[in-house]
């Protein structure tokens, strides 16, 4: 079975205490305490070791951008169970008071600072007066009187028809039948949880919380991958069939169907 850091007590680190510390020497600190390489961390969350390292080192002009930079510290974070919100707040901090503020005092000619010709704005009063008026009196839209034309016959209703109320809906017995997923996950423990289709994409790939469900698409090829397979129970149209794997171990290219997981 693969050590992971699920299967280990975190270290005494208290976030809010720590925000003299750079997220990347808190990430690094706790990864040392699992005792976990740059190698296995990129084994589990499929990030480069070298994009880790960077982030460690906080070497932001390494990693591809500052959407990505954040996405990778939560997972990252998550992993190594720490509070993802919070880490991500911290980097977000810590990166802004990294950057320079810009100079937002412009400087103020003479001219600026002298009040307005009082005359100019009479004179300009004047004239927008003079407008006003010109136009409101040469070219105000002749009134038109406007003509309803009478409703067709055949739209109006009589007042029985108007009266008359509506026919009941019938529900469709088919459809008013909710059914199970075939095939559904129920997070149970933090869990890391990758699933690829057939054509090798990604549809989800991060680390999932206690409460989270994920409703298998109906689709062949599915495959998943998970570093926690005790925290991933297995629902098979609604009933629980089990677990996919023992709770710290690392599964790999599991079928996602339904007989994949009966008898488990």
């Amino acid at each position: 079975m693969i050590e992971t850091p699920a299967s280990k007590s975190p270290p005494n680190l208290d976030l809010d205490s720590y925000s003299d510390m750079s997220v990347g020497q808190i990430l690094q600190k706790t990864r040392e305490h699992y005792g976990q390489t740059l190698t296995e961390v990129e084994g589990n969350l499929r990030i480069r070791a070298s994009q880790l390292d960077a982030l460690e080192k906080l070497k932001l002009d390494k990693l591809p951008g500052r959407v990505y930079a954040i996405g990778f510290v939560r997972s990252y974070s998550e992993y190594l169970g720490l509070d993802g919100d919070k880490m991500v707040q911290l980097f977000k901090a810590q990166s802004v008071g990294k950057k320079a503020k810009p100079n937002l005092q412009f400087p103020v000619t003479y001219t600026e600072n002298n009040n307005p010709n009082v005359a100019f704005i009479l004179l300009s009063l004047l004239a927008l007066i003079f407008v006003i008026s010109y136009m409101s009196m040469y070219h105000a839209p002749a009134q038109v009187k406007e003509t309803i034309p009478p409703v067709p016959a055949s739209f109006q209703k009589t007042n029985e028809e108007l009266l008359k109320p509506p026919e009941p809906k019938k529900e469709n017995s088919v459809l008013a039948e909710k059914k199970a997923p075939a095939l559904e996950l129920v997070i149970t423990q933090n869990s890391w949880v990758e699933i690829k289709d057939a054509s090798g994409k990604k549809l989800i790939s991060q680390v999932l919380k206690p409460g989270d469900r994920y409703i298998v698409p109906d689709e062949e090829g599915l495959i998943l991958t998970t570093g926690n397979a005790g925290g991933v129970d297995v629902y098979l149209a609604g009933e629980k069939s089990g677990s996919v794997g023992r709770a710290a171990q690392v599964k790999r290219n599991v079928k996602l169907i339904p007989e994949s997981f009966k008898g488990e």
